[in-house]
């Protein structure tokens, strides 16, 4: 049986190994197809849902591209719910970080949708057994989270709720003072890009996901295991964290014009004495000082170390937790069935890790392709070229899969 774990030093997320996964929500036939319960209306439901996937897909390609490009990595079976987390995202990024004519307009109705969503978890996490019981969900990604459910598959509502309480923070809190300090960043990246990835890694790790998930699951079913569960909980910590600064650099410019907000940490600012005012003067075009750009371009490359760094350390774990499995594996009784079958998986995955470890630290490498682009043009973010999209992520990702590298 697998133990709960707890993230060292990370009060607010918890990744629960109950039975024979790690879920808020057991199944005794995961993955059924929810849809053949009885005494309803399955046409119904089955457009319901499939309207509800098409609606979370566009929205993902049309706000998160390079997640949707990398959502054809996973298998077709954990899509939907790959969509659904991301919607759910998106969403919540709209209600906090969207512009409005005053804060206390902002404030108000974000409060009211915040309590939407609250209502819409809360509803997904009262769920009973058939797809009737999502009659009183009202938005697609809603609804497509609890198919998620239905289906069996893992999802941690503690998780979800989390992202909303983060965003309601940063609501009052961070968008109406700034950050305060690169640490109160990093901390909005943990309660919500971290979130998401802790959430796909335990629908990655559904027991009988397919095949997908066997050897992961088998794995860390193991006795003694407490530190490769440790390590995957860091590796999405450090990329959430990384991906929450990057995202914060790169809406710099649109954060300023739509609101006048200024997303850079006050206390880097101070380090290079440029004020919020000179920043918002700068990405406005209504200032073009030398000594003013090259400050900002100096703070900006403060906060991008520290996003660096994140990702070196995802990247130092990851291989700890290559070394980790091997030495795992290499220590198993052949003699065993089921260990036996662990060896012979082992033998001939790519470069010792599983599809449903590694797929989910792949939402690492549009971060990285950033953090390269920001260096190749000085951290100028008023860079033309910065304003592109990203052409080299598929085979940055192609490449990065084959290797079991972010």
């Amino acid at each position: 049986m697998l133990r709960s774990i707890r993230l060292v030093g990370r009060e607010s997320c918890v990744l629960r190994y109950e039975g024979v996964g790690y879920s808020a929500h057991k199944s005794k036939r995961c993955l059924h197809t929810s849809s053949e319960k009885k005494g309803y209306d399955t046409d119904v439901y089955v457009n319901r849902v499939q309207k509800a996937q098409t609606i979370c897909a566009e929205k993902v390609h049309k706000y998160d591209p390079s997640s949707f490009l990398l959502a054809r990595f996973l298998p077709t079976c954990l899509q939907p719910t790959f969509y659904a987390i991301r919607s759910f995202g998106i969403e919540l990024s709209k209600v906090s970080l969207g512009s409005a004519s005053s804060f206390s307009q902002s404030a108000r109705f974000g409060d009211i949708k915040l309590a939407f969503w609250l209502e819409q978890v809360e509803k997904c996490e009262q769920l009973g057994t058939g797809p009737g019981h999502i009659k009183g969900l009202n938005d697609p990604t809603s609804i497509l989270l609890a198919d998620t459910i239905l289906k069996g598959i893992n999802i941690d509502i503690g998780m979800l709720r989390q992202m909303i309480f983060t965003h309601k923070h940063y609501l009052h809190e961070e968008k109406v003072k700034g950050f305060t300090e690169l640490d109160s960043m990093c901390s909005f990246g943990e309660g919500t890009y971290s979130q998401m990835n802790y959430l796909l890694q335990s629908a990655s790790l559904t027991p009988n996901l397919y095949g997908y998930s066997d050897f992961g699951v088998g794995l860390l079913e193991q006795p003694n295991t407490d530190n490769m569960r440790n390590l995957l909980s860091d590796i999405s910590a450090h990329i959430g964290q990384a991906t929450a600064i990057c995202s914060f650099i790169i809406g710099l410019k649109y954060f300023v014009m739509k609101s006048g907000c200024v997303t850079l940490p006050i206390d880097i600012l101070v380090k290079h004495a440029i004020s919020q005012e000179d920043t918002i003067r700068l990405l406005s075009g209504k200032e073009k000082s030398v000594e003013s750009i090259e400050k900002l371009n100096a703070a900006i490359f403060d906060v991008t170390t520290r996003a660096n760094d994140h990702i070196l350390a995802a990247r130092q774990k990851l291989d700890q937790l290559k070394a980790a499995i091997k030495d795992r594996v290499e220590h198993l009784n052949e003699n065993d069935t089921e260990n036996k079958m662990l060896i012979d998986t082992y033998h001939n995955l790519r470069r010792g890790l599983p599809d449903c470890i590694y797929t989910p630290f792949m939402c690492a490498i549009p971060t990285v392709l950033y953090l390269e682009r920001l260096q190749k043009y000085d951290f100028n973010v008023m860079s033309p070229r910065l304003q592109y999209r990203e052409w080299k992520l598929a085979w940055r990702a192609y490449q990065n899969f084959r290797k079991r590298t972010i």
